[in-house]
């Protein structure tokens, strides 16, 4: 009799503990022995009876899911090699799902989704220089994401490592190099940024390319800097986003007029999502001429962000000198 199903960790999950030598069929001739590990089950999938065993496709799905949803867990290796021995149809979907995540590049949780995503390939293709550096600039991306509340120094350290590892791999990606520079900058690492940018300008063939990447090694160069490391004022910023939707509106709104003025977060990483966010807490607190000011600048930015074009109708005071 297999083992009693463990009480779950999380409301969505959980774990069944398989006899030993219990196979899953993987076609006619083949079977796959599973682990003797706890594997995750959708709690919606979880047999009535704890001594029952789960269907073949509740089992893969359940894997599938958990990882998606947890995976940095101790168990992913082994659950992802589950997956490419008794699924590998749900591996084999993994592209098609990172193909349509592609198509949302703002969007924050496709950003996420594809993290977990590309982190299930890596446990089954480790060396692999395009999923080293597709899961390095993402981790880049959420970091500076304009809704992201997430730890942004530690966002930004998973983001170099990723970024590193695929330089062992392919030292001559200038795209790459590239990325690990301006992770190096938003960390305020401005000799290692500059380090990284200059070896990648040395090997650039592009005009376009080398004519930014110069720009901005000219800045350096002259000293044109951040007072305070943007990773620390992302940091504000994502804090702020937590006390405004928590209803500490007071104190969002004060962090947010203090990264207004510095004016570093704003020109360095310009966003219609940060304006607009700006202007919501504007709003909240009355200011409605300061409010209508960011909307607009969000408008600019992207004239199809619905949320902002939203309350701009909400502000309806003219542009004026802010009291």
């Amino acid at each position: 009799m297999a083992d009693a199903l463990s009480r779950p960790v999380t409301e969505s999950f959980v774990f069944w503990n398989p006899l030993a030598d219990t196979v899953l069929s993987i076609n006619d001739d083949e079977q796959y022995v599973l682990p003797d590990i706890p594997l995750p089950i959708r709690s919606t999938d979880a047999p009535q009876n704890p001594s029952d065993k789960p269907s073949e496709r509740i089992i893969g799905e359940g894997i599938y899911d958990y990882l998606c949803a947890h995976p940095d867990t101790e168990m992913a290796p082994l659950y992802a090699d589950i997956l490419r021995h008794a699924y590998p149809f749900l591996i084999s979907d993994i592209g098609s799902q990172l193909l349509l995540l592609d198509l949302r590049p703002d969007d924050l949780k496709a950003l996420q989704g594809k993290i977990a995503l590309l982190k299930i390939l890596l446990y089954l293709d480790s060396d692999n220089f395009g999923l080293q550096h597709k899961l390095g600039v993402a981790c880049f991306n959420l970091a500076v994401h304009p809704q992201s509340t997430v730890d942004i120094p530690d966002q930004l350290r998973s983001a170099r490592e990723w970024l590193e590892r695929a330089r062992r791999s392919c030292p001559e990606d200038t795209g790459n190099l590239n990325y690990i520079g301006q992770v190096c900058y938003l960390a305020g690492s401005y000799h290692q940024a500059k380090l990284y940018w200059q070896n990648a300008l040395s090997k650039m063939s592009s005009q376009d390319d080398q004519s930014q990447l110069q720009q901005r090694l000219e800045l350096l160069k002259q000293g044109v800097v951040p007072v305070e490391p943007l990773q620390n004022q992302l940091k504000q910023m994502a804090q702020a986003r937590r006390f405004f939707f928590s209803g500490e509106v007071e104190r969002a709104y004060h962090i947010v007029e203090n990264l207004v003025r510095q004016g570093e977060l704003m020109r360095e990483l310009p966003s219609a999502d940060l304006c607009y966010f700006i202007g919501i807490c504007r709003e909240k607190m009355n200011d409605k001429a300061g409010a209508y000011e960011a909307l607009m600048m969000a408008v600019g930015l992207d004239d199809n962000h619905d949320q902002a074009l939203a309350a701009l109708k909400r502000v309806t005071v003219a542009p004026q000198e802010r009291t």
